[in-house]
């Protein structure tokens, strides 16, 4: 079953960077918005007032706009927090704007009524409330554009070595539609960077809805979820440079406002977005014969005998079971390529690193499985130690066993032992 490779794709390693250094970029153009509402209420209160007069109504409703969070504010702060992740000490006020927006509402008078604004204000407690707002304004312009922290780089995901594809999915097929859609995303990722048009804006589906879409065929969940961490923010990006404003927690969202913020900065973040994707659909289109045959659409595989805690597991056998003795076979046919280099060392690393994995009792079963798609990883790049990707596969898989290191003794011992003869992978 013929699947195609793709190579020379943009560097994702660079996409990631460019990220993190692009969105406090946007911290100039929010401090423009907020400059021309600090003007404008400059400009009212210079204007003299008359009993009901426009300027009153004028200041109500410039008064409401800088104070609801539905409004331009807070829709500011909502460009910025869609970058952030749960994690990230940065993302909790970007820009200290939602700091700045209660500071403002806590210029309206406390005691007063909602009502109050609409119908009671007098001219000079009008003037007053945005005389205040006006001095805020100014502070956050000021403050904005150089306070915009850099989000912490996306994780680097990649695939699993073991997944299944659903009972209707046709393995040739899914691979067929993701060399598609890898092919529409490197088109748009170019035209990105070559200035053609505002991207991120095409109709629905959205570039990330397509990414998505070539996903679903799979039953393995933790596929789609590793390309969601991947690429955290991509969805909200897309969707304010208009391509689903439909959506309902979007709606508020001045479009307009975020393309005149976003500016140049808008291509560079989407085409990052873009080649963290295309990069994470080409790794699964590499591994694509694995899961065609873990899915019983490949080659039918010899009986798999693993030995340890997990007990004796033949390949006939199903689910968990089966998934486990999957990767241990991945595992075992690197091992063979790499003893057939003379590689003694990592041969002996990988092994001692799959049985300590197998045998530590404080290992849940879902971690087990986990961290054995690692080992296989590790393997898979020592037998083909030239190729780049799996290189970088291996040392995020190094990183994830080490971590884990910290819960099982066993498998501490053995990242103890063994490091020399992996440390290129860390």
């Amino acid at each position: 079953m013929p699947y195609t490779r793709r190579t020379g794709l943009p560097d994702p390693d660079a996409a990631r960077r460019t990220l993190s250094e692009a969105v406090p970029e946007l911290g100039p153009g929010i401090a423009r918005q907020v400059s021309l509402r600090a003007q404008a209420a400059r400009q009212l209160l210079d204007r003299r007032w008359s009993r009901n007069s426009t300027e009153q109504r004028e200041a109500r409703r410039l008064i409401y706009e800088i104070t609801s969070s539905s409004r331009p504010l807070g829709t500011m702060s909502g460009f910025l927090h869609g970058f952030y992740r749960s994690e990230d000490p940065g993302g909790r006020d970007p820009g200290g704007i939602f700091s700045a927006l209660e500071a403002m509402r806590h210029v309206l008078p406390q005691n007063k009524p909602d009502s109050w604004l609409v119908r009671d204000a007098s001219s000079n407690e009008l003037r007053q409330v945005l005389s205040g707002l006006h001095q805020e304004l100014v502070t956050l312009a000021g403050r904005v554009g150089q306070s915009v922290p850099r989000p912490l780089l996306l994780p680097e995901q990649h695939p699993p070595k073991f997944a299944r594809l659903h009972e209707a999915a046709v393995a040739e097929a899914v691979a067929e539609e993701l060399d598609e859609i890898i092919e529409e995303g490197l088109n748009q990722y170019h035209a990105a960077l070559g200035g053609g048009g505002w991207p991120g804006s095409a109709p629905y589906p959205t570039l990330n809805d397509r990414f998505e879409h070539g996903l679903r065929p799979f039953l393995s969940r933790e596929v789609r979820q590793r390309y969601d961490k991947a690429t955290h923010g991509f969805r909200h990006v897309e969707r304010m440079a208009g391509g689903r404003s439909r959506d309902s927690m979007y709606n508020l969202l001045d479009l307009q406002a975020y393309r005149e913020i976003a500016g140049e900065v808008q291509p560079r973040i989407f085409a990052a977005y873009a080649a963290i994707g295309i990069n994470y659909l080409a790794e699964v289109l590499d591994l694509m014969p694995d899961y065609a045959e873990a899915s019983g659409q490949g080659p039918r595989r010899d009986p798999v005998t693993v030995y340890g805690n997990v007990g004796a597991i033949n390949s006939e056998l199903h689910n968990s079971q089966v998934s486990v003795a999957d990767r241990i076979s991945a595992i075992n046919a690197s091992i063979g390529s790499i003893a057939d280099q003379g590689a003694a060392d990592a041969t002996e690393a990988v092994r001692a690193l799959t049985a300590a994995i197998q045998q530590a009792p404080e290992l849940a079963e879902e971690q087990r499985g986990e961290l054995l798609d690692h080992v296989a990883d590790l393997a898979d790049a020592a037998a083909a130690p030239d190729e780049p990707r799996r290189l970088s596969r291996a040392r995020a898989a190094m990183a994830m066993i080490t971590r884990a290191a910290g819960a099982s003794t066993q498998l501490a011992q053995a990242v103890s032992t063994w490091h020399s003869a992996l440390g290129r992978f860390s």
